[in-house]
């Protein structure tokens, strides 16, 4: 599922309208690097058209995730500070939203509100990412095996069912993000 399903569900109609009003839309080119492994970057992305390659420094030749419109890249850096551990390549022609550090860490101290949401929302995001990698590796059938006998397919949910709820809001508020940048 695409992150910023889950940030937008999150945030509200405002807080989407202040990222559309502050963001600048960003094009890449082929093989422009957007993010590279090891440097700090200063702004939270969301992937409006287009997508990029998740590279290493050391193989860049070797594709090790893509990345959608949709995506948000940058939340993990205003949890953590370190740098990024991977490169970021557009695939094509590309458009990414920027809102840059020093405005979003202003928002962040200014409107609690907005940060409530925002954290809350990073918090959903990496949960959900936690759980789909937990999904990955272990199954119904091996956490019976661990000894959860009560355990159903139905109870291992790879998504959490409020987060459900807000996926067709996202999807407004996705599409209303790529009409205010004028990139449709």
């Amino acid at each position: 599922m695409r992150n910023s399903l889950i940030i937008l569900g999150v945030l509200e109609d405002q807080d989407v309208d202040w990222l559309a009003r502050v963001g600048q839309v960003h094009t890449l080119q082929t093989g422009d690097c957007l993010v590279e492994e090891g440097v700090h970057f200063d702004f939270l992305g969301i992937v409006l058209e287009g997508s990029l390659k998740v590279t290493s420094l050391a193989d860049t030749d070797k594709i090790l995730s893509m990345i959608y419109p949709g995506e948000i890249l940058g939340e993990v850096s205003f949890l953590d500070s370190r740098p990024p551990l991977v490169t970021l390549f557009a695939q094509e022609t590309t458009q990414v939203l920027k809102v840059s550090r020093r405005d979003l860490s202003s928002k962040l101290r200014t409107d609690t509100d907005f940060g409530s949401r925002f954290y809350k929302a990073i918090g959903v995001c990496l949960a959900q990412r936690l759980n789909h990698l937990t999904q990955s590796t272990l199954t119904a059938g091996n956490i019976k095996a661990a000894g959860v006998e009560d355990a159903s397919d139905e109870e291992i949910s790879v998504v959490d069912p409020d987060v459900l709820e807000a996926i067709s809001l996202a999807g407004r508020r996705f599409e209303y993000l790529i009409e205010r940048s004028g990139t449709s």
